[in-house]
Parts: C-alpha cells; structure tokens; sequence
C-alpha cells in the first residue's frame, strides 16, 4: 500500500511554469514584540495548523507515472512535525546583514538582501512548500517558497493571509474564533468544452520540435532594479496615457510604459548590432487574475487560475535615440514610447480575458497528449524580444496580524535579476506612498530603460 494519497492538479496547474515563486516579507521586531523564541514557536504550530486544513502543503511535486509532461502531488498518509528553517543573525556582533532599521532607512534595497542566503535552499523531491526564517538585528526577514504548478500569486496571497491568521489566533490564545481556509478544491473550475476549438487568449499550441529545441545563444549578463513610483507619477502617467475610446487604469499606465522603455531599449542594441531596416516581431504578456471572470466567480480558490492577455507591438529597425530635450518633456517623450497606443492595447488585451476564454484555455490544455505543447504567446521574454508583467497590488500581504503588533512592513521578490524581461509591481504597506516595480533586464538594457522610468518620476530604491 502507497504511503501517500495523490492530489490531482488542474489543466490550469500543468500550465504554469515548472517554477517556484518565492516572497519575502519583512516584519520589524520591536520591545513590544513577542520573544523570538516565541515568534519561531507561533511559526512553527502556525503551518501545523494551517496544514492540518490544507494536507497539501506537506505534499511534494512529482511527475505523472503515465505522463511525464504533467504533474501531480503525493501528499504523505503519516502526519509529520514541521521544523521551521532558522538562521541567527541577530547577535549584536554579527554584521552578515545591515540592522533592520537600516535595511527600512534604504527602502530594502535589492543590494541588502542577498538572494541566496534568504532563501529556502532546493531539494529533492520538490515539496509543495518551503519556509525560512531569517532573524537580523531588529527584524525578521521570513521567505515563504511555493511550486507554482500548485498555486500561482493570488493563491500564495491566500495561502499566507491563512498562515498568519493561524499564527495570530495562537498568539492572542484565541480558540472560539474559527478561520475559514482557502479553497484547495480543483472540481471549482469549469469543465472542458467538446469539441475543442484550440483558440487560446494568451496562449499559443506549439509543435513538439518547436518548444523542446531552442537555438543556442549568447546571454548578456543582467541585473535587477526595483523602482518606486509615487501616487503622483502615476497619476500624471494615467493622464497622459488617456485616451477618447477606452478608460486606462494605473496597470494599463504603468505596462505602456515599461513595455515601450524596454522595447526602445531593446531596439537601440538590435539597432547597433544590425542597419537593416525591418521589423521584429515582439509579444506583451500580462498576467490576470481568472477568479473573478469566472462565473459564478471563485474568489478563495488557491489554485492556479492565472490567465494571459497579450498583444502584440513589432519592434521597428532602426530605433532612433531619444534626444536629451525630450526626456525632459514628458509629452514628446510617451509619443516616441507610443504610450497612449500601447495603454489601449492593454485594456484591450486584459477585456479580452472571459469565462468564455478561460473554458478553451482549460479544453485546450485538456485536449493536448503532451501539455508542454501549450506555452504563453510572450514565451520569447528571456533576453529575447517579448515582455511579461504581473501585478499584485491587491494581494492581501499587509492586512494582517501575525502577532500583535506583527505586520510585513516590506514585501520582496528574490532572485529577480534570473528572469530578464519580466517586471512585478508590489504595492507599499502605505498605500499613500505609490508602488514597487521589480525589473529584471539585461544590463545594457536597464541602463537605458532606468533613464527613461527616471524621467516618468521613478526613483531607484
């Protein structure tokens, strides 16, 4: 007999990336705080008791035994405890990271926080889910590490407002209030549609050649930024990317504006290394949340519901520089990056994304003997010509209590500089105070890109 019980994934599961998200969430530790002794004890029976409602988070990912290209997760029959991963860092000697007070003063500078040494380490086999926590002089740096094949950004978001609820109810010794978990449940979502009609809003099905064999290249070395943009820069950039036709939100802005600093960016050492004139196909990928297209909508589910708009703007050879004059006035400087062009092209793209669209997604995915076959229309962003953003602006990550007196104050994507051509904006704790956007390019190309963000109002943190 299997030691284990299998969990089943969705369509919508198997085509995420075969990646892990990872987050870092910054609470500051004050007098009033608990104990550290205590904080890593709420931890720790934290996830006992999350787990005990969501058996899948001691799971691991696996491969079908039938079907290699698609995944499933054994979840072991034996209850286990689980020991939280802890690093010491907060004796008054150790200098291995700055003091909280002085990683807050730098707005948490991707430079004070070294990726690897924050982060769960890899293992085999993959467990669905990961922890460590980091104790620095005056703070608790804590990386919660999920598969995205089994929940994707709005999911963690769930999946942590639980870990913190269950954590806060301890902390205050409060068992009369229950906590309603997330829903784990794939049968939530809609069954596929026969016959399949293969037309997928944001994704493309490919030949077997084409999405197992890439030609070799040469990689340029990258970096990664995170830009602060406040309320003010944001409305200014809204108006100026209105238009008559369509009603452009903050997101549509914001994407116009990175999609055409990067492609200009792009177009400029395309432009160098090349005096052909041509075009050259380029994609914008922009994630949405599925759950509340959905009908009726599915707004607790954990699982993976991220769908794709995208559209399309050609990168046209050769790109002219911007003159010096033009960085400085800011209406010239959104019709070179096309910005009111590319805001519509966004609204458009992310209307588009409907039950209707998310059903073939599902029968298309469904439909495929082998699910690698089906990959997102903007698959070329990695030092490529395409461009993806996710935006999480209303994930629930500071709402919550974990303790008394215990919030993230800062929340941080690691490893970003690994994955050029992909951007996340993170809201602030103050909302006052604007919004994140991690960047990760080329190096040759952020410096061209930074400037042109730079002149939009952005600051780099």
């Amino acid at each position: 007999m299997e030691n284990f019980s299998v969990f089943e994934l969705s369509e919508l599961d198997q085509i995420m990336p075969r990646l892990y998200m990872r987050w870092l969430l910054c609470f500051p530790i004050t007098e009033a705080s608990p104990s550290k002794a205590a904080i890593v004890d709420l931890l720790e029976n934290g996830v006992k008791a999350a787990v005990e409602k969501l058996p899948i988070l001691q799971g691991i990912v696996v491969p079908k035994p039938l079907d290699s290209s698609r995944l499933e997760v054994h979840i072991p029959k034996d209850s286990h405890v689980y020991e939280l991963r802890i690093q010491h860092h907060d004796c008054d000697n150790d200098n291995t990271f700055p003091t909280y007070d002085s990683l807050r003063e730098a707005d948490f500078a991707p430079s004070s926080l070294p990726d690897r040494l924050l982060t769960p380490p890899d293992i085999d086999p993959n467990p669905v889910f990961d922890m460590m926590a980091t104790f620095i002089r005056g703070g608790l740096l804590l990386c919660i590490k999920f598969h995205h094949a089994v929940v994707d950004g709005v999911g963690l978001a769930l999946v942590i407002k639980y870990l913190a609820q269950n954590c806060y109810k301890l902390s205050v010794r409060d068992s009369s209030t229950p906590i309603i978990p997330p829903s784990i449940d794939r049968a939530i979502l809609p069954p596929r549609r026969t016959p399949c009609t293969r037309k997928t809003t944001g994704f493309n099905v490919v030949d077997l050649d084409e999405a197992g064999c890439k030609s070799a290249k040469e990689y340029g070395a990258m970096t990664s930024h995170t830009f602060r943009f406040s309320s003010e820069s944001l409305r200014i950039l809204k108006g100026i990317c209105q238009n008559p036709v369509s009603m452009i939100s903050t997101q549509d802005a914001l994407t116009a504006l990175l999609y055409g600093s990067v492609s200009h960016a792009r177009g400029l050492r395309f432009t160098m290394e090349s005096d052909e004139v041509t075009t050259i196909p380029s994609i914008m990928g922009i994630a949405v949340n599925g759950r509340g297209r959905l009908e009726p909508p599915a707004v607790d589910y954990t699982g993976n519901f991220t769908m794709y708009a995208a559209f399309a703007c050609p990168i046209s050879l050769p790109t002219e520089n911007i003159t010096r004059q033009s960085f400085k006035d800011l209406d010239k400087l959104s019709k070179h990056l096309n910005l009111p062009a590319l805001a519509s092209q966004s609204r458009a793209a992310i209307t588009a994304v409907t039950h209707d669209s998310i059903v073939s997604v599902i029968s298309t995915a469904a439909s495929l003997q082998d699910i690698s076959r089906l990959q997102p229309a903007f698959s070329n962003y990695f030092q490529g010509t395409d461009f993806f953003i996710t935006c999480a602006t209303d994930f629930p990550v500071f709402e919550q209590d974990w303790w008394t007196g215990g919030r993230v104050e800062t929340w941080r994507v690691p490893f970003k500089k690994e994955w050029d051509g992909t951007c996340a904006v993170l809201p602030t704790k103050d909302r006052s105070k604007g919004l994140d956007i991690l960047l990760g390019l080329r190096e040759d190309d952020m410096a061209i890109v930074k400037e042109l963000l730079i002149s939009f109002g952005a600051i780099v943190l």
